[in-house]
């Protein structure tokens, strides 16, 4: 039977109860018909309450988590809460997402009160031309930061004063549509950040918005950066520096994301990124991957590609050294056995719309994979069958459309031992009924979410009755009738 729902812990149970006092106290004074006091004496008393209770930095830090993050709670009473609580103790904190009647008062509240802020995420407040004068005094006065989440409202006067402020700054989302130019790259490429940051996520996926040459300023000055993970044409921007600054180039990128890769540009980044961990190449050119050569490579993810041309390429140590590998809208057959032996260490596998998928046992099979996806990949049902019963140590596995029968769930998974398996999702399993669910739940002892059902074939009272069932067992399991496993 699957796991029993966990007891809440202490801490937790204790933060929800301050934090609903809280909440009614100050809906009581705002709302209530006989009550007529200041709010913001009342917010004045209610800190002095909890300084009294010896509140500590990260309570009111949890308390805004818990609060701003509430579904249930209107906007006006999330942000009397931010007014309340952020003090210059408070190192961490998310605005979640706000009307847009808020954003000017939020960025106000942030800039007087927000001086201790370490991480600073307002990824829910789309900051106007009008407001970015808010952003600015943000930036000078919160000098602490480490980590700025600032995505679809970065200008180049915002990041001027993060090169003139932020002489800590690791992490920055500049990310999406923004009025970013090379102005702006160069002020934060020569700024007191330069030699901190690690991290910058700049440009929209498949969007060049951002010129490679600009991002090549990043890559040059600011030697840390490992990741441009928003940028889709990195190869281009360590090209632009390999021909035009310095041929003996090296960087710290750990992932990079490119475009149309050519055979030459690919030599560029092996020769240019000796710490690459995570590749991903979309459309490259037909020839390109034979040069590819890293004994460094953990996570390779390919979008348009000939299944013959990757498949000689992870016969080298690449293959051998892969734990993840996401392949999207490959022409021709792979044979699954083959690449077991070809990639015995992968741990994450998923195939998206390549042509065909087949199974020999007699090849290989995975010795350590635990989450496998396919998706609109054509997979004869028995090949299916067989290779899930030689991957019994999966934790994750969805399949959109499968043909078995109830009979073929207690050969798979009644038949072998899925002791760690937690989520299982069939998108469309139009023979699976009731009993399948029930033969899941008693087989797989770790199982936490089954879905999609509505692609199966129950009934609302089927549904009602193992819902029912999971109920009254404490059942940890999730039945999921449409979405996606998170």
């Amino acid at each position: 039977m699957s796991k029993k729902c966990s007891v809440r812990s202490l801490s937790d149970s204790a933060l929800a109860e301050l934090a609903n006092l809280l909440v009614s106290t100050i809906s009581y004074v705002q709302y209530a018909p006989d009550v007529n006091l200041d709010i913001n004496i009342v917010m004045v008393e209610l800190n002095e309450y909890l300084t009294q209770a010896g509140a500590t930095s990260n309570i009111y830090q949890d308390l805004l988590r818990v609060i701003l993050s509430s579904d249930y709670l209107e906007a006006n009473m999330r942000f009397t809460c931010l007014q309340m609580l952020l003090n210059c103790g408070v190192t961490f904190l998310v605005t979640e997402v706000f009307p847009f009647s808020y954003y000017e008062k939020i960025l106000q509240v942030i800039a007087a009160q927000g001086a201790g802020l370490r991480v600073l995420n307002i990824k829910g407040i789309w900051v106007k031309e009008e407001h970015m004068h808010y952003m600015y005094d943000i930036v000078k006065r919160c000098k602490h930061l480490v980590k700025l989440y600032v995505p679809y409202i970065a200008n180049d006067q915002l990041l001027e004063e993060i090169s003139k402020s932020c002489t800590r700054l690791q992490i920055l989302d500049i990310s999406g549509e923004t009025d970013i130019t090379e102005i702006g790259i160069d002020y934060l490429a020569k700024g007191v950040c330069a030699q901190s940051l690690t991290v910058v996520d700049v440009g929209m996926p498949g969007e060049e918005n951002i010129c490679y040459s600009d991002i090549a300023l990043i890559l040059e000055r600011c030697p840390h950066v490992e990741t441009l993970s928003t940028y889709s044409f990195v190869g281009a921007s360590l090209k632009f520096i390999y021909d035009n600054i310095d041929d003996r180039f090296k960087c710290r990128l750990k992932y990079v994301h490119d475009t149309g890769t050519d055979e030459t540009t690919l030599q560029v980044i092996m020769q240019t990124c000796p710490r690459l961990e995570t590749l991903y190449l979309d459309s490259p050119k037909m020839g390109s991957l034979r040069a590819l050569h890293t004994r460094t490579l953990r996570k390779l993810k390919i979008y348009k590609f000939a299944v013959g041309e990757l498949l000689p390429l992870l016969e080298r140590p690449i293959g051998r050294n892969l734990r993840h590998l996401t392949m999207i809208k490959g022409t021709g057959n792979l044979e699954l056995g083959k690449l077991a032996r070809l990639c015995p260490s992968l741990i994450d596998l998923d195939c998206y719309m390549v042509d065909s998928l087949s199974y020999a046992h007699t090849q290989g099979r995975f010795q350590q994979l635990e989450g496998l996806e396919i998706l609109s990949s054509d997979f004869m049902t028995s090949s299916l069958k067989s290779f899930l019963c030689n991957c019994t140590d999966l934790k994750r596995l969805a399949v959109d459309t499968v043909e078995f029968t109830d009979e073929d769930i207690i050969g798979i998974f009644v038949h072998h031992d899925f002791k760690v398996l937690e989520d299982i999702w069939f998108t469309l399993a139009p023979e699976l009924t009731v009993q399948a669910v029930e033969l899941l739940m008693d087989s797989c002892p770790e199982l936490q979410s089954v879905g999609q059902l509505t692609g199966w074939s129950l009934t609302p009272d089927d549904l009602a009755l193992i819902r029912g069932l999971l109920k009254s067992g404490n059942s940890s399991l999730v039945l999921t009738p449409n979405g996606f496993i998170a």
